[in-house]
């Protein structure tokens, strides 16, 4: 209890007094995928595990869940909100396409073009050139490459589609953890292509 009293605050719990099964998401159920027969508060916590060779499942990738409530199990479909046996509802948002279970704290949204689930609705928008979703100061104010949201981090070489990410003033994108990496030591060109961050001052 003392552990989840510590975790960040995004939301009373839908019980009023339940703690959340991990730091990553709020919500009452645990999740399963197809690698594994064991079920985890949610994927962040099973590829942090060790248990399973897989070691990058994805929220899409749970198959099943089992209730915190009542221990029930059932396959996720689109009613597995809340659970079909004691109907306790799991979450405030719930997305059956990307088997999402989380809080509404980050206002998350399912973006159809992108075809995923984002955060902060508020202060997002789809550019059908980049086809990714970034914050809303770069509308109309970055350089545009076709698809370039599915480009890899210049830091880490993952994927930056599925979270958020940096766009450089090249086009290039990196996350926004590796973002501040690079500021903290000093890095002021692209990893990518070199270009400077910003202009040279006038002399």
């Amino acid at each position: 209890m003392e552990r989840a009293e510590s975790w960040p605050t995004e939301q009373n719990a839908i019980t009023g007094k339940d703690p959340w099964l991990c730091e990553h998401f709020q919500r009452r159920c645990q999740v399963k995928f197809d690698c594994c027969d064991v079920f985890y508060p949610c994927h962040h916590c099973h590829n942090d595990s060790k248990e399973c060779s897989n070691e990058a499942a994805e929220a899409i990738c749970a198959t099943h869940y089992k209730c915190s409530s009542c221990n029930h199990q059932d396959k996720i479909d689109k009613n597995s909100q809340h659970c079909s046996r004691c109907e306790v509802k799991f979450s405030a948002y719930f997305c059956s396409l990307c088997k999402l279970f989380t809080s509404f704290y980050k206002n998350p949204f399912h973006c159809e073009k992108c075809g995923v689930c984002r955060v902060y609705k508020d202060r997002s928008f789809h550019c059908d050139v980049c086809n990714t979703c970034l914050d809303k100061k770069y509308e109309g104010k970055h350089k545009c490459r076709a698809d370039s949201g599915h480009d890899p981090c210049g830091i880490c070489l993952e994927d930056t589609f599925p979270s958020g990410c940096q766009v450089l003033p090249c086009s290039h994108k990196v996350h926004w953890e590796c973002a501040k990496g690079m500021i903290r030591n000093n890095v002021k060109t692209c990893p990518m292509c070199r270009h400077p961050f910003c202009s040279p001052a006038p002399e």
